[in-house]
């Protein structure tokens, strides 16, 4: 069986305000023809299908307009799973309609046995060929009834995660029923040991539009990839915005975003990932490159630097390019009244630089002490917002304790409040003051 896996669309973005609907079509123009070249059988979305939980009508509209574009093509299947961005119910409220066109959609954890994740994908002569565990992000709360506290596996995330990803590989296995078919799962979370672009930091990692790559407190919500039974054949991850294999293992992948998302991804290559499993053999796996719409540019220096930079735009651009100033402070110099004239001059050149920022040094990126800014604040998540606030009135002095016990301590005491402030939270959203955080 072939398929497509993708991941991370987040539509309805608009990064810094920039108005990406065409971006989005063109994508999903590509992505169409891309499905019928490879004759995939199955696309695989892990997650973050839209940019908020309430996205806006036209974000809706395009995500159910290209599904249905799919119909009568080579790809009989798909399995569309809930991101951290997702609302959870609101996928799943199109659940019924869109299983008479054999599209599976698994919103949220909240609420469904394990065998409700778990679906049969058909060839194109309606027979059988694979297994899928649709699993989506699951809310912290949410794992908490798949945490063992007799199993000997480590950290609170690895030993829920992995209660999780069992219990739904148990259905699996009974829906399979002895057929021996290969079995796919997906998911939508945070791993350990990323190849590629940040495999050598061990700290959180902050985007610059707020939004944090490794959002992580110690070691809390990092999962690894054992977690994952040998069993699967593949697994099929969104979360990360780059394309990267967990713990060096092909068969455990991120297909990363079609889009950039925040200026510190400018410049990175786009894939999906065009996945071929057999049982019995090796998965192959190929990127496919996606092409760019849009150019979105950082550039950094001095202002005389960023002079020189900009200058290169000396002839109209084919593609719109959109830039993001990150500049050094000077004495004396005030980098926006000496650039204002060349960038007003830009934008008739199809150059248009939409954010200006002080650079900041690589150390900074780490921001262990989460001192939300108010543009960061709109994109965090509510787990974000309360640990941080768990940790910013910690209720004890742990200067006498070792790093390593002063960490488990602090694990400890987020794991005890947490759960309580996430449950006021979700009852809160389940009255319909979700808007209103």
């Amino acid at each position: 069986m072939k398929f497509i896996h993708t991941a991370d669309w987040h539509l309805g973005n608009k990064m810094h305000e920039v108005e990406r609907t065409k971006e989005f079509e063109n994508f999903f123009n590509w992505l169409k023809n891309t499905i019928i070249e490879e004759k995939a059988e199955a696309l695989v979305v892990a997650g973050d299908i839209f940019d908020t939980a309430n996205p806006p009508t036209e974000a809706k509209a395009m995500y159910i307009k290209f599904l249905a574009s799919l119909i009568g093509s080579d790809c009989r299947n798909i399995i569309i799973v809930g991101g951290n961005h997702d609302s959870g119910s609101l996928l799943d409220s199109e659940k019924p309609l869109l299983e008479y066109l054999n599209i599976h959609v698994v919103g949220s954890v909240a609420n469904i046995k394990a065998e409700d994740m778990v679906f049969e994908l058909v060839d194109n002569d309606n027979k059988p060929c694979c297994i899928c565990c649709a699993i989506p992000y699951a809310h912290e709360i949410e794992l908490r009834k798949y945490f063992d506290e007799e199993s000997d596996i480590g950290t609170f995330s690895d030993n829920a995660y992995s209660g999780l990803y069992n219990s739904v590989l148990s259905a699996a296995k009974e829906k399979d029923g002895g057929r021996n078919l290969p079995l796919i799962a997906t998911g939508h979370l945070y791993a350990a040991d990323l190849e590629g672009r940040f495999e050598s930091f061990n700290e959180e990692v902050v985007c610059d539009d707020g939004k944090r790559k490794l959002d992580i407190v110690g070691k809390l919500g990092l999962v690894h990839s054992h977690i994952f039974s040998d069993e699967f054949d593949y697994v099929a991850l969104g979360h990360i915005h780059y394309t990267t294999m967990v713990g060096k293992n092909p068969k455990i992948r991120y297909s990363g975003s079609p889009f950039t998302l925040g200026f510190d991804e400018a410049g990175l290559p786009r894939y999906v990932l065009s996945v071929e499993i057999n049982k019995g053999k090796e998965t192959s796996v190929s990127k496919i490159e996606i092409p760019s719409y849009n150019i979105y540019k950082r550039i950094s220096g001095n202002c005389e630097s960023i002079r020189n930079q900009l200058q290169m735009y000396d002839r109209k651009q084919e593609q719109t390019v959109y830039v993001e100033i990150c500049y050094k402070r000077e004495d004396g110099i005030n980098i926006h009244d000496e650039l204002e004239d060349l960038i007003t001059e830009l934008e008739d050149l199809n150059v248009y630089v939409i954010s200006r920022k002080v650079q900041v040094e690589e150390n900074d990126l780490f921001d262990t002490n989460y001192n939300f800014d108010s543009r960061e604040v709109k994109n965090l998540l509510p787990e974000d917002i309360f640990k941080a606030l768990i940790l910013r009135n910690f209720p004890e002095d742990l200067s006498s304790l070792s790093e390593e016990d002063a960490e488990k301590r602090k694990n400890e005491v987020l794991n005890s409040y947490l759960s309580i402030f996430m449950e006021a939270y979700n009852r809160a959203e389940a009255n319909n003051f979700g808007d209103k955080k």
